[in-house]
């Protein structure tokens, strides 16, 4: 198996390659990133083609499939790419993807026998431009389900799944992160986030000291879908986004403990490495060496140093994984690495053998 945290800005977007017991490849992808991730333009104005849009074509080149595409939720780092790549007439997409999972407005509504809200139904902006997650979510469920890609069925914490060899354990979204998204989709307004400082000019040994936890707040990324995945042996888990509280229940209830936690080869750290999401006693029910950090911190300074020195504080060894290595040197002093000689800080740029 291998496993690439693609280039997707600020986003997630992740690619697993590995060959089934028939001797078949299979390609799953986790999100699309930001809209760039697909296609963006360089200094000059011209259009270049991004880190997805490159996967997209190398996968059809191969003449593979995308046998599973995964929308964790619907902000606009984690569904943008995919919405691009849709929208692209040169470059058809139901042919390629052959099942999506994706907890949409439609599918929720019906989950809580709510009767569907009107002002959902919103078409697909005429621009490239989309101003709202939410507007973005409400496209994609249209087009998945004009194309035959999507059973409709509700990826809920609990479900176990078995494809191409592989076993999926959903850990969230739980009932009560799907109601609040409910809600959103009827009364909230547009998503506005914007950019916030970095805490990485603070060493890693005073966060340590300093430490606290605040859970994040976002309705969307309360709603994202966690899971494991077991290839064999091997275990990997995925947070898209989503909150410590639904995963760390999900984990307990399959009885996983801090004296038997559940080993995994990676973990995908939630929400780009954000402090909010991702606390000690989430870190005491996974044992693992290797965590994944996916952004460019252009927009919201992320990852977290503080989370990082939760990470280095909690576990005896350590490697960090960045998909933008150039962010290492950014976040992290000599004074860092002479304090905390166990942590290894490793490029995600090419694709991890597992």
């Amino acid at each position: 198996m291998e496993l690439q945290l693609l280039q997707a800005n600020e986003g997630d977007a992740i690619h697993l390659r590995f060959i089934d017991e028939e001797g078949m490849y299979r390609n799953i992808l986790i999100d699309g990133g930001t809209k760039d991730t697909y296609t963006y333009k360089d200094s000059k104005g011209k259009i270049k083609d991004g880190a997805l849009k490159q996967l997209v074509s190398r996968i059809r080149e191969q003449g593979e499939q995308i046998d599973l595409l995964i929308m964790t939720h619907v902000d606009d780092d984690h569904i943008g790419g995919i919405l691009q790549w849709f929208g692209d007439k040169n470059n058809q997409t139901a042919d390629l993807v052959k099942k999506v999972w994706f907890n949409s407005g439609r599918i929720i509504f019906k989950f809580f026998n709510q009767p569907p809200v009107e002002d959902n139904d919103l078409a697909i902006p005429e621009s490239d431009s989309f101003e709202t997650s939410i507007k973005q979510g409400v496209a994609f469920e249209d087009f998945i389900l004009k194309n035959g890609l999507w059973d409709e069925e509700l990826i809920i914490s609990g479900k176990v799944f078995e494809l191409f060899g592989l076993k999926f354990t959903i850990l969230s979204p739980s009932e009560d992160k799907l109601q609040k998204l409910l809600d959103k989709w009827q009364t909230e307004a547009p998503i506005t986030e914007t950019s916030r400082t970095s805490d990485w000019e603070t060493p890693l040994s005073e966060l340590i000291v300093t430490d606290s936890f605040k859970s994040d707040q976002s309705i969307p990324n309360g709603s994202a879908i966690a899971f494991i995945v077991e290839n064999k042996e091997t275990k990997l888990l995925f947070t898209g986004d989503a909150y410590a509280t639904p995963v760390v229940d999900s984990l307990k209830a399959l009885g996983y403990t801090t004296k038997k936690p559940l080993e995994a080869a990676f973990f995908k750290l939630s929400h780009h490495g954000s402090k909010g999401n991702t606390n000690v006693t989430l870190l005491n029910l996974i044992k693992s060496d290797n965590y994944l950090i996916s952004t460019n911190s252009a927009v919201h300074g992320l990852p977290d140093k503080r989370l990082l020195a939760r990470l280095i504080n909690n576990k005896k060894k350590l490697n960090l994984y960045f998909n933008y290595p150039d962010l290492i040197e950014e976040i992290f002093t000599e004074q860092d690495l002479k304090d905390f000689p166990k942590v290894s800080l490793l490029s995600a740029k090419e694709a991890i053998v597992i």
